[in-house]
């Protein structure tokens, strides 16, 4: 920008001492004359020059203010881009891991971040997240039950996240199997995905993990401990 307003002054001055000359304005008085009043008067060509100079100075002593402020803009845009990534971006995860109670296995096959919702949208709109978690759900077929979202949680900034069923809905619309407490008698099942909607700010990255709880065996005078699986939700 400076460059061009210093050319287009420049461009400005010639054009001014042309139409001077053609107008044959120059050269008309006495050579002594002229010759006292440059004496006395500082010339059209000196007092274009400290003009020029002047301009010169206010536009360098501006110049710094304007660089500040692109600088403030350009910071400003990074910070927005760096808040969320691309709608429904998708990453890989490939975890595989077996429940050694039950012989149930699991396998985490992605993660699709920042998606959209109707439902969760003022979250979204606050800087929350949702997001989308795809598995296979392979049980032997020896016990009973179903497998739930309530057993897949995030580390919600310190708080416990589990998976909302209640967003169901919108993963069908997508053409996609939502987690629907798939029974273990049926085998195996997927890929089934369940979604996120954080509480918290959106994170680059969330810890989460499989968590059935203890169990009593019907029929049976024993208890299963608990097991729990740990894995990350990595960034897309």
């Amino acid at each position: 920008m400076t460059s061009t307003l210093l050319t287009r002054r420049a461009a400005l001055g010639g054009l001014g001492l042309f139409a001077l000359a053609g107008c044959g304005l120059i050269d008309q008085e006495p050579p002594a004359e002229r010759d006292r009043k440059d004496e006395e008067d500082p010339s059209d060509d000196e007092r274009d020059q400290d003009q020029e100079s002047d301009g010169d100075q206010e536009e360098q002593s501006e110049e710094p203010e304007e660089e500040v402020e692109s600088e403030e803009v350009d910071q400003d845009e990074e910070s927005e881009g760096s808040a969320a990534g691309a709608e429904g971006a998708e990453a890989q995860i490939g975890v595989t891991f077996t429940d050694p109670e039950l012989g149930d296995e699991f396998r985490i096959i992605s993660v699709k971040r920042d998606m959209p919702s109707e439902s969760a949208a003022d979250r979204i709109a606050d800087g929350c997240e949702v997001f989308w978690l795809q598995i296979e759900f392979t049980p032997t077929g020896e016990w009973g039950g179903a497998l739930s979202t309530n057993e897949f949680v995030i580390d919600d900034h310190g708080e416990v996240q589990r998976a909302n069923s209640g967003l169901s809905d919108e993963i069908s619309a997508e053409g996609l199997t939502p987690l629907e407490l798939p029974a273990r008698s049926d085998g195996a099942t997927g890929p089934i995905w369940m979604a996120f909607a954080t509480w918290g700010q959106r994170q680059e990255s969330y810890s989460a993990a499989y968590i059935r709880p203890a169990t009593e065996v019907i029929g049976e005078d024993r208890t299963l401990p608990e097991f729990r699986y740990d894995f990350d939700i990595p960034a897309a």
